[in-house]
Formats: C-alpha cells, structure tokens, sequence
C-alpha cells in the first residue's frame, strides 16, 4: 500500500523516519511530506491530495502546531483527497476523541507507538476494528479499540531511513539517533511522562548497546562523525547500571571500528551528573548537553515536580565547567504559583551561574499532565485542548510574565534570538576544539561573550522586576513595558553584531593556515577519507541559520523552496485557544 507520512522536518525528524521505515519493511511504498510552518500548507495538502495513496498520517505532536494540522487536513479533503487520514503524536492522542468530534477530516487517532499501529492499520483499511491503539470514526459513532501494546524490545524495529545528504556542522555531517525511548521520571508539566503513562507498558526502554554501536557504525561508513542522541534523558538514574552501559557500548564500537574523532550530544537531569561518569562520556566524545535544570529555588522546583534540589543544579554545573563540556539550559521563570519574590531568586541563580548558554520562558501547560490537572482542579484552567493557558496567582508576578514575554521575544524566541546564538556559539566552538584542534583565544572570548549575554539578561530582569515592584498603579505597566522593551530591543543588536562575528570566525577557522600547527586528527582523517573537499566546499557556504536548543542540524533547502525557518522545540511562547499569544498587560488569555 502507497502511504503518505506528513510532519516537521526542520531536523532529520526521528518519528516520522521510524514510521517510515516499519512501513517499508512491511513492505509498503512511503511518501513523506514535509510540513513545517503555515506556507507550506499549501503545497503540502496538494502533494498529500495528488499522490492518491489510500492512507495518509499526520504527526501531530505539538499543541502550537495542532490548529496547522487541522486546517492541513480539512484542505486535502477540498483538494478532493478521498484516503484514510490518521493522526497520532503527543496532542492527537491526548485529544482523540475531541479532534475526531472537531475535525472530520480526520478519520483516527492512534494512541500509542506509531510503528505497529500503522502497519496494522495499512492492512486493515477495510475493517479497522482489530487495529489495537487506533480510536476511530465508525459511521456516527466514535470507537476507541483495545489498547495499543509498545514494542517491549526496541531492537526489533528497523533503522530509520536517513536523509542524503547528511546535514553537517563545520563540514562534518551530523545525525539524530535514539538509544531509549521514555523517561523514568513524572514531572509536573511534562507532556513526554503523561504520553507514556497514557501509552501504558514500561515507561523506560532501553536499544541494547550492541544495536546502538550497529546503528552508530553503519552511519560512521557513511560519513557522519557527530550523534545528537534524541532521547529524554540519557543518563540512566543507576549509576551502576549506566556504567555497565557505556563499558558495553564502547567495545561494541571499538569492535566495529568506531573510534575518535566522533563526538555526541546528549540530555540529561542534573540530579544524575557525576564526575567519573561524565569524564568517561567525555573521553568517549560527548562534548554537549541539554541539562535539565528548569528552576533555581527550591520552590519552583517543588511546583514543577523535578525532585531534583538547587544543589543538584549547582554541583551539575560546576561538573561541566571543570570538564569543559558544552552545557545549555532552560530555566521556567515563572509558574501558577509563583511570586515576584521567587522570579527574583530564579534570575539571581541565573546572575550566579552566567558561563552556561541558556534561555528562560513561563511554564506552559500541556494535556494529561498533573500541572493540567491540578489547574483544573483550581478552576484556573483557561483555553480549551487547543492551548491552555493560566493567569499566575501572584498579580505581580503577572504583571511581570506580560512585560517579560514582549519585552523578550525577540531575544529568546526569535529567528535570530540572542540566547539561541550564544548556544550556537559555545556548541561550533566545541566542535571545532574537538575536530580541528585548539583555538583557545577563540575558546576564551566565546565564554566571555556568553556571560556578556546572560548578565545583560538579568540586568534587563532585575530592572523589570524593580519596575513592577515600584508600580503604584497598574496603568503604569505600559510605559514600564516600553522602557524595558527599549533597552532589551537596544541590546539585542549591540550584542547580536558581536556573537554573530564571533560566529563568523568559528566557521572560517578550521580553514584558516596556522603556521607550525598540526593538522588535527579530524582533518588528516578526513582528507584519507576524501572529505576535505566537502569539509572546505561547507565552510564556502556556512549556514545563516541553525536550531540551537536541540542543536540539529541546520535546514537545508528542498525541491519546495529555501531551507525552512528553525524551531526552538525548548523555549516556546505562550500558548492561548488560537495558538500563539502576546498577551496585552492587564488581559486575561481567554
């Protein structure tokens, strides 16, 4: 059966490309459609509505991008697309019943693992009774099926398709990969948890580490020397366990030839950083990681359900700095209870620890999570599933979440957001050191033009929160929010002019002759390889612009037009009923 899989790819999008691949092995003929952005809605739908195929599958995973989706759906049926339209991700299975209530494009919704789902129902269009995991539009009725069963060995699935050519960095070309599927954890506001825990089955599986070196060195052949890891959290809670993991996975790479220079990205919890585990990873080639730090006081974190203390923060930061691995992070500012007492405390942990790349946004709410639930329970719950929204407890606070977010769009949301480039920076610098050899005066200033960064950004807060401190009429928010907006705005350009020059070196270095130095051993390596030219023809051309939180690999152009504008899958603006919102001071977010 011809099937056509519709979703995002401003990365190499692992879901999808697993979907793709049981598919195939099943032996199904796969169309993909990439849909990133409201443009391309209409040469998508055409494309979904020309290829004729009997089923067609919707990614629908994030809540900002559902109401794309839906319209997406609604305009391959007036393109006179007659197949079978499935959705399933995070927000279709959340919202199975309501989306098939709301949208009648839509004829199912899987709930669970795509990978088994589909394929059963390509051979089931007929009678999609038996699809286990597959809520369903059955004549007037809505039928839910029996519960989906997650592959319990993950083994067994096949290796995704990978795109051609490999995105790259630097010249080396870069890959998304996976190692586990899940987290062992139950945070308060985390959509990934309440999927799982809806899904059923073991919240935490683990590929054996034999499979991930199989995958690892079958990608190594064709070039790639850099592995973004895609999963949850990386490091596994037993410190035993996960040093028994990484004795196995390096022989196994060893014993398949993969051997320096690679190197690899990963996510994990402070709460599991150690030393003699992280300078074994280091050693084996993780220069960067997403560390989930989330909150600095106590009482955020005790909202937010991370089980983690700010001394696990601290002493996971202190780790990677002495190890010198690239590290960003995310920190959630304000939450429903917060107060403008605990926002100041949140920004001063951010005044003391200003060496990481990091970015900062309110807590968002997402269906089936216990912050959801809790809300609701409140009567506090604004919006409906297509984006909840909350209005803080703590009208200070507030009035302080409604200047931050405009004030700061730019810096942390935008196309070119201050805070993405610095995590840009310290991430190519890394890489560099890695494949080419020390360039330390580059290495110092780029650390320094990150505290430059991160300390403007808490004078601007700390100015912010002064001002709403001082407010002695709420009419005045206004013109507080034009002054703070101003400076931010003012220092967005100073100080994007520097790291973009910064930026600019790091990209032309490794290109540079020094006189007396060693070619690195990336370099000799790749020129045996009969890289060099591919390595020298990318730096010709370095990109303009990159997905820096997650870290993938920039966008590069398609038959369809220019590379795509990147999203920041870690920072996201405020979610209201039609999407996107930039709330005006003073107003609810109905």
């Amino acid at each position: 059966m011809h099937v056509v899989l519709v979703g995002a790819e401003f990365e190499e999008n692992l879901a999808v490309r697993y979907l793709r691949g049981a598919l195939e092995h099943a032996g199904h003929r796969v169309t993909t459609v990439v849909f990133n952005e409201p443009a391309d809605s209409e040469r998508a739908a055409r494309e979904i509505a020309e290829s004729g195929a009997p089923l067609a599958g919707l990614s629908m995973v994030f809540t900002y991008r559902a109401r794309e989706f839906a319209r997406l759906a609604e305009r391959t049926r007036e393109l006179g697309f007659s197949g079978h339209v499935i959705a399933g991700g995070h927000f279709a299975a959340m919202h199975a019943a309501e989306l098939l209530s709301d949208v009648p494009a839509l004829d199912s919704v899987a709930i669970g693992e795509g990978e088994l789902i589909l394929c059963q129902l390509a051979e089931s269009l007929a009678d999609p009774s038996h699809v286990s995991g597959l809520v369903w539009r059955n004549g007037e009725h809505i039928q839910q099926n029996a519960d989906a069963v997650k592959p319990p060995d993950l083994d067994v699935l096949p290796f995704p398709p990978r795109k051609q050519p490999f995105d790259d960095y630097l010249g080396i070309p870069i890959t998304n990969i996976l190692s586990s599927r899940g987290c062992s954890r139950s945070c308060a506001f985390c959509s990934i948890a309440a999927w799982h825990k809806l899904c059923g089955g073991e919240r935490l599986r683990l590929r054996s580490p034999e499979q991930v070196a199989e995958e690892m060195a079958e990608l190594h052949r064709r070039g790639v020397r850099v592995f973004n890891f895609h999963d949850d959290n990386f490091v596994l809670d037993d410190k035993a366990a996960m040093h028994r993991r990484l004795d196995e996975l390096d022989a196994a790479l060893r014993a398949r030839g993969v051997t320096s220079p690679i190197a690899f990205a990963i996510k994990c919890r402070p709460d599991t950083v150690d030393v003699e585990l992280f300078e074994r990873l280091r050693a084996m080639g993780m220069f960067r990681i997403f560390l989930g730090v989330e909150a600095g006081t106590p009482e955020s974190l005790r909202r937010l359900g991370r089980g983690q203390t700010v001394e696990d923060n601290v002493r996971a930061l202190q780790i990677v700095s002495q190890l010198d691995i690239h590290t960003c992070f995310n920190l959630l500012l304000l939450n429903p209870d917060s107060t403008l007492e605990d926002m100041a405390d949140n920004v001063a942990f951010l005044r003391q620890h200003p060496h990481h790349a990091m970015n900062f946004c309110r807590t968002e709410v997402y269906s089936g999570t216990p912050l959801e639930r809790w809300l609701r329970r409140q009567d506090r719950l604004l919006g409906d599933y297509w984006g909840y929204d909350y209005q803080i407890s703590d009208p200070r606070a507030q009035t302080a979440f409604e200047i931050m977010y405009p004030a700061f769009e730019a810096r942390n949301y935008g196309d070119e957001g201050l805070h993405h480039l610095t995590m840009q920076i310290d991430y190519e610098q890394q890489l560099l050191q890695r494949f080419f050899g020390p360039h330390e005066a580059l290495r110092r200033r780029v650390k320094q033009q990150i505290v430059k960064v991160n300390l403007n950004t808490c004078d601007h807060l700390d100015r912010l929160i002064a001002g709403v401190d001082a407010l002695a009429d709420p009419s005045d928010a206004a013109l507080l929010l034009e002054e703070i907006k101003a400076g931010v705005v003012r220092d967005n350009e100073r100080l994007g002019r520097e790291v973009k020059a910064l930026l600019d070196e790091i990209r032309t270095a490794p290109f540079q002759p020094t006189r007396g130095k060693k070619a690195s051993g990336w370099v000799q390596a790749a020129a045996s390889a009969g890289l060099v030219a591919s390595v020298t023809l990318a730096s010709a051309g370095c990109k303009e612009k990159s997905h820096p939180t997650e870290m993938v690999a920039i966008p590069t152009a398609t038959a369809s037009g220019p590379p795509p504008k990147p999203v920041d899958a870690q920072v996201i603006p405020p979610l209201g009923p039609e999407g996107l919102v930039k709330p005006a001071l003073g107003e609810k977010l109905l």
